[in-house]
């Protein structure tokens, strides 16, 4: 019984410590409201339900709840649209878009739901 449990709590800790060096490296991209009428107003990333991070290779966007279809889009910085894909978070709140290709530069996420879209920059 003993390596049974000695063996999980093995398994437990590699685990653990993946997860933990990989969110280490992972840097959040803050988000901000798109509204035209009052372009000062920010709100709190904390308060919107989807986040945004980015590590050497990808860039990874978890929505907290189900916001029906959100459009994504990826624009370089002369505007070009380097990535544009559709998520219907009924189904799935996640999604990890390789970066890997992208050349260095600045780059502007757009995600758009119902009546709101997000901006975030972030730089590779």
């Amino acid at each position: 019984m003993k390596k049974v449990n000695s063996s999980l709590f093995g398994i437990f800790m590699l685990l653990f410590c993946i997860l933990s060096v990989q969110s280490v490296f992972a840097v959040e991209v803050p988000l901000k409201k798109d509204n035209p009428a009052n372009a000062t107003q920010t709100k709190s990333t904390s308060a919107l339900p989807v986040a945004v991070s980015i590590n050497d290779t990808e860039l990874g966007i978890v929505f907290s709840k189900s916001v029906g279809v959100a459009n994504i889009t990826i624009e370089d910085q002369n505007g070009n649209v380097v990535y544009q894909d559709v998520l219907d978070t009924n189904s799935t709140r996640t999604t990890s878009i390789e970066t890997g290709g992208f050349d260095s530069g600045n780059y502007t996420v757009n995600i758009s739901y119902s009546t709101t879209i997000l901006i975030g920059d972030f730089q590779l």
